[in-house]
């Protein structure tokens, strides 16, 4: 099956390091296409151009065509990148979108209208107080894009060992399903299955009832039951999808203060380049301190985080 990936690039080394971490995993993947995108602003900043652009895809130029052209250079280089790195030409394509002020939205626009399987971006790394007059790309569509599956590239990510925690819940089940369905049928990586035992939270007791909507009783009532059940229903979808059994491991469950830490250490330890993760929705109360997914996101560094929900 084919799949579709928009990426967003704007010359920086954040895209540049986007655009590695693609071929990394699927340069011998036909099945997978890419559709690169820059934005350029149609008015003037109301705000300095030196910050503006910091936050843009797209560093601001006087004059409309300027701007065009400076999009269409970068895209063009960003091509030439994949092909070096041995991506067929015919699995890129690209576009240069005008937007406003808000380019988080126009990327998120055009990821609706192309149907793609996921969004990515590189992270600016931004500090606190830029993050508040500013915004950044990634942390505005962490906040509006639930939709579509969010690829956040922090740094430079070398490693194609995937790290999936679960808790039965069934954003970890969709994160899992969406893992499933991008990397189906690869044989070249390593996933690795993981439970956090935290003492503020409570575990989470199978429900298939609560999944019968996406996948069918049966499949629920003997997947998703049981003492294992937190990691059997995901290790099955995984090995439905044409991922070898022997490359999907399952460890050891282990107690932790703050559960987004031992992700990220658990991610270190196997040297995994992606987290998988699910994220609840807002409905869903996350406590004082936050979703365990989005202290996750806030923390990590030099690691791919792939955001479902």
């Amino acid at each position: 099956m084919k799949k579709q990936l928009l990426i967003a690039v704007d010359g920086s080394i954040y895209s540049s390091q986007s655009l590695e971490y693609i071929t990394l995993l699927f340069a011998d993947n036909p099945d997978i296409n890419f559709h690169l995108m820059t934005c350029i602003s149609v008015s003037q900043s109301v705000i300095p151009a030196a910050a503006d652009s910091s936050n843009s895809l797209m560093p601001l130029s006087p004059g409309g065509e300027k701007k065009k052209q400076s999009a269409q250079y970068y895209l063009q280089n960003a091509t030439d990148k994949l092909i070096r790195l041995q991506i067929a030409p015919e699995r890129i394509d690209s576009t240069v979108e005008m937007s406003g002020y808000n380019i988080a939205a126009a990327i998120q626009r055009q990821a609706e209208h192309l149907l793609v399987d996921c969004i990515l971006v590189g992270r600016r790394g931004l500090n606190t107080l830029s993050e508040m007059l500013l915004g950044s790309v990634s942390t505005t569509l962490l906040k509006k894009c639930h939709e579509i599956p969010l690829w956040i590239i922090d740094g430079e990510v070398t490693n194609k060992n995937f790290l999936a925690p679960v808790d039965g819940s069934l954003p970890c089940l969709l994160a899992i399903d969406h893992l499933a369905h991008i990397m189906e049928g690869q044989k070249d990586i390593t996933i690795y299955l993981f439970h956090c035992l935290h003492f503020l939270g409570k575990k989470i007791e199978p429900n298939p009832e609560s999944f019968y909507h996406i996948w069918d009783k049966e499949w629920c009532n003997t997947h998703l039951t049981g003492e294992d059940h937190l990691f059997h229903g995901p290790k099955q979808l995984l090995i439905e999808a044409g991922i070898p059994e022997n490359k999907i491991v399952i460890l050891p469950e282990i107690s932790d203060l703050e559960a987004a830490h031992g992700i990220i250490r658990q991610a270190e330890k196997h040297q995994c380049g992606t987290i998988v993760i699910g994220r609840r929705g807002d409905e869903i109360a996350k406590g004082i301190l936050g979703g365990v997914s989005d202290r996750t996101i806030k923390h990590a560094q030099d690691i791919a985080l792939w955001v479902v929900g």
